[in-house]
């Protein structure tokens, strides 16, 4: 899986780490030939000395978020180093894929220019010396290897696939173009493709398959050095598409509901394939799709919102039915477009609005209580909040049909009764379900202490 290896190497080198990501995650290292390839310099150095640097301005490296820098002394340079010093910039630790040099220690350094500083990362193949051989053997050949570029990689297959590789390997073509020149490969019986003595510097690499498959960023660019290498793999998906519209009783498109496709033998409330909710034409596009049977519902989604408007459509089967026995299944072949598809929903449910009030045992109001509540068919979790004002009094707007299920708790500000948790209330969840316009509901809470 070289091209995932790729993305996060790439992610690694620029340290885009969101604010709340704990550890860097590296999948695997670079080829010495690739960790070259991709630099602007590689070095073998002694770490001199180490300091933190403010944020730069926008629009430099301040995208980067790497604040540590270190100078090393530099005994060899492979490529990019003039001189006998330099700077590189890091991370502040491995949280943010920064690597930890050590003053006074040597090593061999890959690393790569952004804004006016040089960055690396622990997902290069930066290394102490004393373990880089197969570095340095890499690295040993450069001045007798032929000079141009090389970008290689695979047509990878995911283990979902169902159809086998050949087909999709048989119409495949690479198409690699930059510094002036073009070049056209089809991959092996394998999936692998390789192209060498290209000149040095940025490159397009765009695949082009038939119909029947698609692929994920069909066209990535790179940048390769001289005599080095350059990977992209390519994800190789079946293209089957199921496209249509969703319609109410008279015929007036429904947007904004969630139409899933699930396996036929699976329970279709629990584990859906593909999900795509209707545009404002009631119109939807699920793809790329393997070929199989498939059960296509409408609004049978475990992640609702109890708020969310599209609850006001009941849940049905293609091609408009409430009963799973009575849908009519989807047969797709391989990269066949099924479309014009219309599922007809019954006309929206009426508006029903709960009232209600939390009170404790002996009848008095809970002031300020709040609710959890959830769609009785909904993922367990999946809780949202309601407050209730100073009698405990709440209102929900829903729609008739809706089943939906409440917690209560009070205001009160927990006490602790000894080393552990001793529960001052209880409350049983209360099951509603909305059959008028006008429902009235009350919840109790039971003091304990």
């Amino acid at each position: 899986m070289r091209h995932l290896i790729v993305v996060l190497a790439i992610v690694g080198w620029f340290g885009v780490m969101t604010p709340a990501a704990h550890a860097c995650t590296c999948i695997s290292a670079p080829t010495p030939c690739e960790g070259f390839g991709w630099s602007s310099a590689v070095f073998a150095g002694t770490a001199t000395s180490v300091r933190t640097i403010d944020m730069p301005k926008e629009g430099d490296v301040s995208q980067i978020g790497y604040r540590t820098l270190y100078r090393f002394s530099v005994d060899q340079s492979y490529l990019g180093v003039e001189g006998t010093e330099i700077e590189i910039l890091t991370g502040m630790g491995s949280s943010d894929c920064g690597y930890e040099f050590k003053i006074g220690k040597r090593y061999l350094v890959y690393a790569r220019r952004a804004g006016d500083r040089l960055i690396t990362s622990s997902c290069t193949r930066t290394k102490a010396f004393a373990q880089a051989t197969e570095d340095l053997a890499f690295l040993g050949t450069l001045s007798s290897a032929a000079s141009g570029a090389t970008i290689y990689g695979q047509l990878i297959r995911p283990p979902v696939a169902k159809t086998d590789m050949a087909k999709a390997v048989a119409e495949a073509l690479i198409k690699i173009e930059g510094g002036g020149v073009r070049r056209e490969v089809r991959p092996d019986a394998e999936g692998r493709y390789r192209v060498s003595g290209l000149p040095p510097g940025k490159f397009k690499v765009a695949m082009e398959l038939s119909d029947k498959f698609s692929a994920d960023r069909a066209e990535r660019e790179i940048s390769v050095v001289d005599r080095g290498c350059g990977a992209i793999d390519f994800y190789v998906f079946d293209n089957g598409r199921v496209s249509g519209k969703v319609v109410d009783a008279e015929g007036q498109p429904v947007a904004g509901v969630l139409v899933s496709l699930y396996d036929p033998e699976r329970d279709p409330k629990q584990d859906f394939m593909k999900l795509e909710k209707t545009d404002k034409d009631g119109r939807f596009s699920i793809s790329p799709l393997a070929p199989g049977r498939f059960l296509l519902s409408v609004n049978h989604t475990h992640f609702r919102d109890p708020n969310d408007p599209a609850l006001a459509y009941a849940s049905v089967f293609y091609p408009g039915v409430m009963d799973q026995a009575q849908a009519e299944l989807l047969t797709l072949s391989a990269g066949e477009k099924i479309s014009d598809l219309q599922v007809r929903v019954p006309l929206r449910r009426p508006v029903s609005v709960l009232s209600g009030q939390i009170v404790w045992a002996d009848g008095s109001p809970v002031e300020n209580g709040a609710l959890l509540f959830s769609e009785a068919e909904g993922t367990p979790g999946n809780l949202h909040g309601l407050q209730a004002d100073e009698q405990g009094r709440f209102t929900f707007k829903g729609y008739v049909g809706q089943k939906l299920i409440f917690l209560a708790r009070s205001a009160r500000t927990y006490v602790p009764l000894g080393d552990k948790f001793s529960p001052m209330e209880r409350a049983e969840p209360v099951r509603v379900t909305l059959e008028k316009p006008l429902e009235t509901v009350k919840i109790v809470i039971t003091k304990i202490r």
